[in-house]
C-alpha cells in the first residue's frame, strides 16, 4: 500500500490475521518488491524440500553418512549437534473433517516454525506426512519447560486461529542421529497409547506412559503374543465361540481393583449376573483372583492385548 494510505482498521485486520503489511514509497516500483518476494518464496520452498529430504534421510537411512548429513544441515542453517527428540503433531481426523489435510498441514507447519523461532536461532527440521507433521527438536538448546510452553501455544494457536485440532507426541531425547528413528517411533506410540488409555489432554510424553512405555520397548512381538495367549487365550476363544463378553468383564473387574460391586455398576449389570460371569471366568482360566500376582499378570495381558491390537489396526 502506498505511503501514508494505511488505515488503522487495516492495520488491526492484518494484525489479527497474521498478515504482512508493507508501506511502499511511490518512488519504489512495486514490481521490484514483487521480484524480491518471489525469489524469497522460491528459495524458501526449495529449502523446505531440502530440509524434508534431510529429515527423511535421517529417519530412513540404514547406514547414515554423518558427514554428509551435517554438511547439508549447515547449508540449511540447521544445528544437529547435541541431543534431539522427535515431536509428532497429528491432525485429529474427527475434528478436521472440513479441511484439506495438505492445507491444514501447511498451516500447522507455519505455526510450528513461528513458535520455535522465538527460542532458537537455527531452523528446525520438519517433515509433512499424511495426517501429521514431524519436527526434530533440540533437547540442548530448548529446555523442557520451554518446550512444554511452546507445544501448548501451538495447540491453542492452531485451534483458535486456524481451527486445527492436533494431538502431540514427544519421543525421548537421543544423542546420536542414528537413533532419531527410535524417538520418532516413540512419538507415534505416545499418541496411540494415549488414545487407548483415554488420557486427558493433547500433549503426551512417551516416557510418562507407564506400562505402555515398558511394553513398547519389547521388540519381540511373538513373546508378547505368547504371553497374552498363555494368560487369557482360552477366555478370548470362549468369547469368540459364544459371542460372549467375559474378557470385557474380567478386564473391568481388574481395572476396578477386583471389586465385584463397582464392576457390576460400571458394566450396568446385576450383581447376580456379575457373579455368574466371574464363576465362568474362574472355570475357564482356573485362576484364583484373591492372589494379587495372578491379578497383576492378567491385567498385564489385557494391556499387552490392547497395545498389540492398536498396532495391527
Amino acid at each position: 500500500i502506498n505511503e501514508g494510505q494505511i488505515s488503522d482498521e487495516l492495520i488491526q485486520y492484518a494484525g489479527e490475521n497474521d498478515l504482512p503489511l508493507f508501506e511502499l514509497p511511490e518512488k519504489y516500483p512495486l514490481i521490484d518488491l514483487s521480484q524480491i518476494l518471489c525469489q524469497k518464496l522460491v528459495l524458501e520452498e526449495n529449502n523446505k524440500n531440502l530440509e524434508e529430504q534431510l529429515f527423511t534421510s535421517i529417519l530412513d537411512s540404514e547406514h547414515l553418512n554423518r558427514e554428509s548429513v551435517l554438511a547439508q544441515a549447515r547449508y540449511l542453517n540447521v544445528d544437529l549437534s547435541g541431543r534431539f527428540c522427535v515431536v509428532e503433531f497429528a491432525l485429529k481426523a474427527a475434528q478436521n473433517q472440513n479441511g484439506d489435510s495438505l492445507a491444514l498441514g501447511r498451516e500447522l507447519r507455519r505455526i510450528i516454525s513461528m513458535e520455535f523461532s522465538f527460542y532458537t536461532t537455527s531452523d528446525i527440521l520438519m517433515l509433512s506426512q499424511t495426517g501429521s507433521v514431524l519436527a526434530l527438536v533440540s533437547a540442548e538448546r530448548i529446555k523442557e519447560e520451554d518446550l512444554k510452553m511452546i507445544l501448548q501455544r501451538i495447540v491453542e494457536k492452531s485451534q483458535k486461529q486456524k481451527k486445527i485440532a492436533v494431538d502431540i507426541g514427544i519421543g525421548t531425547a537421543v544423542e546420536y542421529l542414528e537413533d532419531v528413528k527410535i524417538s520418532r517411533k516413540e512419538a507415534a506410540d505416545a499418541i496411540r497409547n494415549a488414545a487407548m488409555t483415554g488420557a486427558f489432554g493433547q500433549i503426551y510424553w512417551y516416557r510418562e506412559q507407564g506400562l505402555y512405555t515398558l511394553i513398547s520397548k519389547i521388540q519381540d512381538d511373538k513373546f508378547l503374543d505368547e504371553y497374552v495367549e498363555k494368560q487369557i487365550g482360552s477366555l478370548i476363544r470362549a468369547d469368540a465361540l459364544n459371542k460372549g463378553n467375559l474378557c470385557e468383564t474380567l478386564e473391568s473387574y481388574l481395572n476396578h481393583n477386583c471389586n465385584v460391586k463397582e464392576t457390576a455398576q460400571a458394566l450396568y449389570i446385576h450383581r447376580n449376573t456379575m457373579n455368574y460371569r466371574m464363576n465362568k471366568i474362574k472355570e475357564i482360566l482356573g485362576e484364583d483372583f484373591e492372589n494379587l500376582d495372578n491379578c497383576l499378570m492378567l491385567k498385564l495381558a489385557f494391556i499387552i492385548r490392547r497395545y498389540r491390537n492398536s498396532i495391527m489396526c
